[in-house]
């Protein structure tokens, strides 16, 4: 079976109340046979600039705490190795300051691209499809590890520094880069899109993205470089997205969400690869911590999974600063703050 990418959008997260760049999942993935599986967007990769690199001396980098303006990735070539086969390019990075002026860093190198006929930068991204409830399955790798980096979309254009049109708008073999604001897709079509899942196992698997993997590229936050979406593949040609949020847990809920301390509930744990024996943990919260004990699957189905579970809480006078759990479903899944432990 050759399976197609799926989408993957790098997009900004205002939880905090400023545009940073973090990286999710679309929504569509494409069958061998070329026919789109279940989907509701254009296959393909986008990466996203919500806030880019920048050098600020003696200062913080994180962007809540400067509140200024952000910059664009710019990638300018230096001189050529010709030791190498094909010759490859010296690529650095140019950062700006806040002051107006730059400088450049070393990044990596560029080199042609003999399928799409223009130089790439190397390293830019790693694809990996890991087997998450596929017994018998293994990770397989994507053989796309260059990238021609231009503006291709504009994302969001109410981001300081966002320019009106492309600004990078070729694959430049002397500068490439992409803007505040825009973002560079990948059609599924384009060569390099795939990873080959030939032989490997019906199951449950993640697709996952990692942007920079070597951190090379200077940037203000290196920790939100990774996405992934949830697929359940089965042979010979059909791939189905179960979660395209990011994280791809294979937890979806819990039903009730919370509970008082010392008492006991049943609650009902809906998601994707439960099988006979799974445990369910409660981790990450303080205070009385949750136990579940009769786990017992109910449901099993090419749809959601669905177990029940008995959850006690014990008494404690104190109910610890963060009553908030995260529950854990078999040795992979995890909903984050899942379950409340209320007074």
């Amino acid at each position: 079976m050759h399976h197609e990418h799926c989408s993957c959008v790098w997009s900004n997260d205002r939880a905090s109340g400023h545009a940073r760049r973090r990286p999710v999942v679309g929504h569509r993935c494409c069958r061998a046979d070329g026919a789109a599986a279940e989907s509701e967007a254009d296959a393909g990769l986008q990466l996203f600039t919500g806030h880019s690199s920048r050098r600020d001396a003696g200062s913080s980098l994180r962007h809540h705490e400067l509140e200024q303006r952000d910059w664009p990735v710019q990638l300018e070539a230096g001189s050529v190795d010709t030791g190498q086969n094909p010759p490859k390019q010296q690529v650095y990075q140019r950062i700006f300051n806040n002051d107006g002026s730059s400088a450049t860093f070393l990044a990596g190198w560029f080199e042609w691209h003999e399928l799409h006929n223009h130089f790439h930068f190397n390293g830019y991204a790693d694809y990996v499809l890991q087997p998450v409830n596929a017994p018998g399955g293994s990770e397989r790798y994507g053989q796309k590890t260059t990238f021609c980096v231009t503006d291709t979309t504009a994302v969001n254009t109410s981001l300081p520094g966002t320019p009106g049109s492309a600004h990078y708008s070729s694959c430049g073999r002397t500068i490439q880069g992409m803007s505040v604001g825009w973002g560079d897709t990948y059609g599924a079509s384009l060569a390099g899109q795939e990873i080959d899942s030939t032989d490997n196992a019906d199951g449950i698997y993640s697709l996952k993205i990692v942007i920079d993997p070597d951190r090379h590229i200077i940037e203000n936050n290196d920790n939100d470089n990774e996405s992934c979406v949830l697929l359940d593949i089965k042979k010979p040609s059909t791939v189905r997205v179960l979660d395209s949020s990011g994280s791809c847990s294979t937890v979806t809920a819990i039903s009730p969400n919370s509970a008082q301390r010392g008492t006991t509930v049943q609650v009902t744990i809906t998601g994707y690869g439960f099988t006979d024996g799974t445990t369910v943990m409660f981790e990450g919260g303080s205070g009385p911590r949750p136990v579940a004990s009769q786990v017992q699957i109910i449901s099993n189905a090419d749809s959601l999974d669905m177990l029940t579970a008995m959850v006690t809480i014990p008494y404690k006078k104190q109910l610890g600063r963060n009553p908030v759990w995260d529950v854990r479903v078999g040795s992979g899944g995890v909903l984050r703050r899942g379950f409340t432990v209320t007074p």
